[in-house]
């Protein structure tokens, strides 16, 4: 595991990698998602790709056998084998509390794009894809499953590295429920063909070290308010040690939540009949608020650190930035990103 000591290093080591993966996306015109790609006006002002010339995280893997997205340990076999992806939509869907990662899109109405790696489940009701879907997942290549979406959605999908695992072509995946279709992350890897296991995500730290290296909080609660939608509040769960969340939503865990702000776009689901939905733009820069849950030892207990997020292309890991402009370290464990747009207020509470 590396310490907040040597990443300097570390980030001068990953900078010219990083420049390099950035200014190739700039020159891919055909990538599918260099749409996506320009920096959205935001109420907190975006970090340039200037001020990580010495910042650029490189996530790390603690030592030993560990699971490539949660830096919990687990068996080798486990450690190796491909990510599962899965649009999710629904009052009340299942399966969530149970995936390494999850990207809730803050649309109308909302959904969920989980991943599920370390740990096999069956998941659903099984949704749409959606633009934002390609420009996440495609660093992870994960097997995929959804159900529908427009000829176009689909296309700029399958433009990226997932492996199409979706209904339409492989409808024996997939069971019908009382809710709509279910998909098992077994057997879609059973089924498809695979890439092999995702990369690790994030830095992940040990006890003694801090989420961030500055403007460090130790909430209790925390409230995000969305504009047009309905409260969120997590509550931390001390005795867990996670996230957990109470109000807005299926009650979930995780032992990071992160409030990341996007630019979204409006997207046609119907040209014909005229129906649009808001998709989120999770390529360029923005502001970023990481609650992150306290490690067994530490004495600080629940943490919380605003900053900034930035990936600069398809193919790039989104970074988590503090204050001070340095790589933050995430709690082992799954995590939880709320992808909200401007105007959204997040407000902390006891600590």
């Amino acid at each position: 595991m590396a310490t907040r000591g040597d990443k300097g290093w570390r980030a001068l080591a990953a900078c010219s990698a990083g420049l390099l993966a950035a200014l190739a996306a700039c020159s891919a015109r055909s990538d599918p998602g260099s749409a996506g790609s320009a920096r959205p006006t935001l109420s907190a002002s975006p970090v340039s790709p200037a001020d990580h010339r010495t910042t650029t995280a490189a996530p790390t893997q603690s030592t030993g056998t560990v699971a490539p997205l949660t830096g919990l340990a687990v068996a080798e076999a486990v450690a190796h084998r491909p990510a599962v992806a899965v649009a999710v939509s629904g009052p009340d869907p299942n399966g969530l509390d149970s995936a390494d990662l999850v990207l809730e899109e803050m649309s109308s109405p909302v959904r969920y794009l989980a991943v599920f790696q370390s740990r096999e489940v069956t998941a659903g009701p099984v949704g749409a894809t959606r633009p934002m879907d390609g420009q996440a997942l495609s660093v992870l290549h994960p097997l995929t499953g959804y159900n529908g979406g427009t000829a176009s959605f689909i296309s700029v999908l399958d433009a990226t590295k997932i492996v199409d695992v979706g209904y339409p072509g492989h409808s024996s995946l997939y069971a019908s429920g009382p809710d709509g279709l279910t998909i098992s992350t077994a057997a879609a890897v059973a089924a498809g063909r695979s890439d092999g296991s995702p990369p690790p995500l994030f830095s992940y730290r040990a006890v003694a070290e801090p989420l961030a290296s500055t403007r460090v909080t130790h909430p209790t609660s925390v409230r995000v308010d969305v504009p047009g939608q309905p409260e969120l509040r997590w509550d931390y769960d001390v005795k867990a040690g996670r996230w957990t969340q109470v109000v807005g939503g299926p009650r979930v865990s995780a032992a990071n939540l992160v409030i990341q702000i996007v630019a979204f776009k409006t997207v046609y689901l119907s040209h014909k009949y005229g129906l649009t939905t808001q998709s989120a733009r999770v390529i360029g820069t923005g502001p970023a608020t990481v609650f992150s849950a306290g490690l067994p030892g530490a004495a600080s207990g629940a943490s919380a650190a605003a900053g900034t997020w930035y990936k600069p292309g398809l193919a790039a890991v989104t970074n988590y930035f503090d204050a001070a402009h340095l790589p933050m370290d995430f709690a082992p464990g799954p995590s939880w990103i709320v992808l909200a747009p401007a105007g959204t207020r997040i407000t902390q509470a006891g600590g």
